[in-house]
């Protein structure tokens, strides 16, 4: 039976991942620092990226559902020389390059120089790389929706800017752990960098009225002048309020769009439409 090391186990995609797996297909050594309840053929490290742990034997690949740049830097002192390595990176490498907030410039940079490093690590230990970038990830404990569905449950009022005109691709945890398993499956081993939007391109306001009629279907979103909308968040910031950067309120009108294609022909890529459900945000 083949052995895979994990990394994010417990994560929204990694519990999808778990949940998608053929059973006795593989046995998993889970590195995490939270865990859920051990199961055949599941193993538990309690562990971080930069903590010591024990890999008892060989594996054959090794998954990576956390910080690109925290596992680059494991996987280059690690030693290993699985046949495969799949790790989720993010489009914020594209999208966030030229961002006005420094943070964010700084964030695409991170990525894009782990995506190098962690190439050039996998060449050296003769790894197969299948590096996947999503979009914006939901289906369940994600940190975009669940922020605007606990502000339409705390408020029932949620403010939209008038200019809110850009398209996006919502991407399923589910769709993401299939993806993840096409590339352990495929034979020959898939390699490449991939970016993995979700099955449906929509705008951003449709994208949150679809989330606020299934999650607090009593709220109300008001469409507000793009200025007014501005400098409301920027005066919020001023008084120490946590709100949206400059780098989010420059993105509402910029469609993030991205190319399926490479994932659907090397390794059958198939997302399905945004359709979010209650579930996906009880928290």
């Amino acid at each position: 039976m083949k052995r895979w090391l994990v990394f994010g186990l417990s994560g929204q995609v990694g519990v999808a991942f778990l949940d998608a797996m053929a059973v006795g297909e593989a046995e998993l050594v889970a590195v995490s620092r939270q865990s859920r309840t051990d199961a055949p053929g599941l193993q538990w490290v309690r562990a971080g990226y930069g903590e010591p742990f024990q890999v008892p034997g060989a594996v054959d690949a090794v998954i990576s559902f956390g910080p690109l740049d925290l596992f680059t830097r494991w996987f280059e002192q690690s030693g290993m020389t699985p046949q495969r390595v799949v790790a989720l990176g993010s489009t914020s490498v594209h999208s966030k390059s030229a961002s006005p907030d420094p943070s964010e410039r700084e964030l695409a940079q991170r990525l894009a120089t782990a995506e190098r490093q962690l190439d050039a690590a996998c060449r050296a230990s003769g790894s197969h790389l299948c590096l996947l970038r999503p979009t914006l990830i939901y289906g369940g404990g994600d940190r975009s929706l669940s922020r605007v569905v606990a502000l339409a449950r705390r408020w029932h009022v949620v403010p939209l800017p008038a200019d809110a005109t850009g398209l996006r691709q919502p991407v399923h945890a589910g769709d993401l752990a299939a993806a993840t398993l096409a590339c352990l499956r495929a034979d020959p081993p898939v390699q490449g960098r991939y970016d993995l939007p979700g099955g449906e391109t929509l705008s951003y306001r449709e994208m949150l009225h679809r989330t606020l009629a299934v999650a607090v279907p009593r709220a109300i979103l008001v469409r507000v002048p793009g200025p007014l909308f501005r400098t409301g968040l920027r005066a919020l910031r001023a008084f120490g309020m946590r709100g949206a950067g400059e780098g989010l309120l420059a993105r509402f009108d910029r469609d993030l769009v991205y190319d399926a294609g490479p994932a659907r022909r090397d390794f059958g890529y198939s997302p399905r439409p945004f359709r979010p459900e209650p579930d996906m945000f009880r928290g």
